[in-house]
């Protein structure tokens, strides 16, 4: 180890010196608290210069020690036992920091060592940021960091003529400057330092756009209060400011709502909830971060309140408190203007013309030359105690399922878009009406429970508005009960609308699907046998018309059926005189046929399937013995219904 220290010190002097050297090396290990600043028994001589300036710094070693020889430098010196030694006279500092140079060396055979100090300072640009304001004004903050804090203070020339500004430590780190004019502008910004050979640092130049923010441009047009409690204000921002909506309440003092916007031009901020009872007063404060601040016009919410009163709807709402350039109120129902109103101090509207029941949604609008303030919504029902009319116009009608239609149309006074109607029955010529159903917001019902085969039904209407109130029972309307009455057809006379009957018409449905109908004036029978005689069934319904031409009702349909007939006579003389010589069987309304004629023992002496083929009075083609026999005659009508008709005869010769 000892042989690596003494190979540093040697440059070609003689083995004794470098001994005695490394001995005096080997004690300054040895006192590692003080370092070889202060290790040695002769203390080192040299000059340096320059002690301090800017990096990149370079400077000059000069040994002043006399009688020293074998002098090495060491120009970063840190405190460690081994240093590293040139024997270079100059060095160069590219770097900002304090260096320490140690010097080493040995006079008459003794080692020394000595330190002297270097500071070499930064010139690295100071971090500013600069800040176009309002009207001209720039703000300058420097940002601290380990660039600020190595300078003693940072100079600032806004380069207008104006001078130079300075930002010291422990003062504020902000500077401003107002510019005059418009364009950009040129500020040189570099640090200082009050001793040494460095003056200060690089300088860095920064461009600025005068800003030509107008903070008193600032305009609320338009404060909506809405549904939800929250109120829209509508203004004009100016880009680069921060607007924050600044609230007056009930008379109060203006303060401040922490609702702010950035957004520059047409735009809407909103201020949630504030007591919707109350006239809240708005502005808009405007403020660049230079602290300049403007506030705007003032606008004031508009309160409403609707109270409904019998058929009407009573609404008032706050004063606007600005009279000066005040234009009008707008009253806006469901959204279409009612009524304007130009005096400021006129606050009320009465709506009279309403429905009961219905839900109104009411808006008032104040607005000024320069302003507009939108109340919230209120929505009013209208109420009334006023009874409807009595239904003065419905018909009952008899469906082909046997079911009753009931039509009715709404009173004119008092009828509202939504209602009810309740429907009461009685037997026709009872006034027991008990109610059997409601109709919804309809005027259309059916009676599925109605036996209109059996008798006729009399119905009276109610009508029953929005608000609950009840009109009296219409006039009874009753079913056309239609029946058979022997030979004939005939049908009640209680009238199915409230109206008098017209006339009636009797419809004949055949059974093929076809149909006629006969007017019969104000009749109420009617005879089938004026239809064609050879048709045997069918059904009939009466049509009744009312007087005015608007109804019409129908009756049950009944089936009308004419019985099969057979006509035979008692007795027959096949005695070839043309006078009763076959016995023949006559009748109208069957189809199928057959014909047994039985002896007295019960054989069947003649049979036919022809009705038109009578018997002649022979059996197997001989004459017949006089005498009573049986006759036997099955048929099926022209609906297929059978029919047995027996009976005796005489056969006389």
């Amino acid at each position: 180890m000892r042989q690596n220290l003494l190979s540093k010190y040697v440059s070609g002097q003689c083995f004794l010196f470098s001994l005695l050297l490394l001995v005096a090396l080997l004690r300054i290990q040895e006192s590692k608290a003080q370092g070889l600043c202060d290790a040695g028994s002769q203390r080192g001589e040299f000059t340096v210069a320059p002690t301090s300036g800017c990096a990149p710094l370079t400077v000059t070693v000069r040994n002043t020690k006399a009688g020293a020889s074998n002098i090495n430098w060491d120009y970063n010196y840190q405190g460690q036992t081994s240093p590293t030694y040139t024997q270079s006279l100059t060095n160069t500092y590219t770097k900002a920091g304090t260096y320490t140079i140690l010097q080493a060396g040995s006079a008459s055979g003794t080692g020394f060592t000595a330190c002297k100090t270097v500071k070499v300072l930064d010139t690295t640009q100071p971090n500013v940021k600069v800040t176009a304001c309002a009207d001209g004004k720039v703000k300058l903050t420097v940002v601290d960091d380990s660039i600020f804090q190595q300078y003693d203070q940072i100079e600032v020339q806004w380069n207008d003529g104006s001078g130079v500004n300075y930002v010291n430590k422990g003062e504020p780190l902000e500077l401003e400057h107002t510019y005059s004019g418009t364009g950009q502008r040129q500020i040189r910004v570099r640090g200082v330092y009050f001793s040494g050979s460095c003056n200060g640092g690089k300088s860095n130049d920064y461009i600025v756009t005068l800003n030509n923010i107008q903070l008193d441009k600032v305009v609320v047009s338009r404060v909506e209060s809405r549904a939800d409690s929250n109120v829209i204000v509508s203004y004009a921002g100016v880009q680069g400011a921060e607007s924050e909506v600044l609230i007056k309440s009930g008379g109060g003092n203006y303060g401040g709502t922490g609702i702010k916007s950035k957004v520059g031009g047409n735009h809407q901020i909103t201020l949630p909830k504030p007591d919707p009872n109350v006239v809240h007063c708005l502005r808009i404060k405007t403020s660049d971060v230079c602290g300049n601040s403007k506030e705007s016009n003032e606008v004031c919410t508009t309160v409403l309140r609707g109270t409904p009163e019998n058929e009407r709807n009573v609404l008032g709402w706050s004063e606007y408190p600005m009279a000066t350039g005040f234009v009008e109120y707008r009253v806006l129902r469901n959204n279409v203007v009612v009524k304007t109103i130009t005096g400021v101090k006129n606050i009320s509207y009465i709506d009279t013309d309403v429905e009961c029941g219905v839900t109104y949604r009411y808006q008032v609008i104040a607005e000024t030359k320069t302003i507009m303030s939108v109340s919230a919504p209120v929505e009013v029902t209208a109420i009334s105690t006023r009874k409807p009319g009595t239904i003065t116009q419905a018909l009952v009608s008899v469906e082909q399922d046997g079911s009753v239609s009931l039509l009715a149309v709404p009173p004119v006074l008092g009828q509202t878009t939504s209602f009810k109607m309740f429907i009461e029955r009685a037997e026709s010529g009872s006034n027991d009406f008990k109610e059997i159903g409601v109709m919804t917001n309809n005027n259309r019902y059916t009676d599925k429970t109605a036996q209109t085969s059996a008798r006729s039904y009399c119905y009276r209407i109610s009508y029953e508005n929005a608000c609950g109130n009840r009109s009296d029972p219409s006039e009874a309307i009753c079913t056309v009960w239609l029946q058979r009455n022997g030979t004939a057809i005939r049908w009640t006379t209680d009238e199915p609308f409230i109206d008098n009957v017209g006339s009636y018409f009797v419809i004949k449905l055949n059974t093929n699907g076809g149909s006629s109908e006969t007017p019969v004036g104000f009749n109420t029978t009617y005879d089938p046998r004026a239809d064609d005689p050879n048709e045997q069934e069918f059904s009939y319904q009466v049509r009744v018309r009312s007087r005015n031409g608007n109804f019409l009702s129908y009756s049950n349909v009944i089936n009308f059926r004419r019985e099969a007939a057979l006509f035979l006579p008692d007795a027959f003389s096949p005695n070839g005189d043309g006078q009763n010589d076959v016995f023949q069987v006559k009748g109208v309304y069957f189809d199928s046929f057959l014909m047994l004629i039985y002896n007295r023992w019960g054989e069947v002496v003649h049979r036919s399937t022809d009705a038109a083929q009578g018997w002649d009075g022979t059996i197997n083609g001989v004459r017949a013995p006089e005498g009573n026999y049986i006759y036997r005659v099955e048929i099926k009508d022209n609906t297929s219904r059978p029919f047995v008709k027996t009976g005796t005869l005489l056969l006389m010769r």
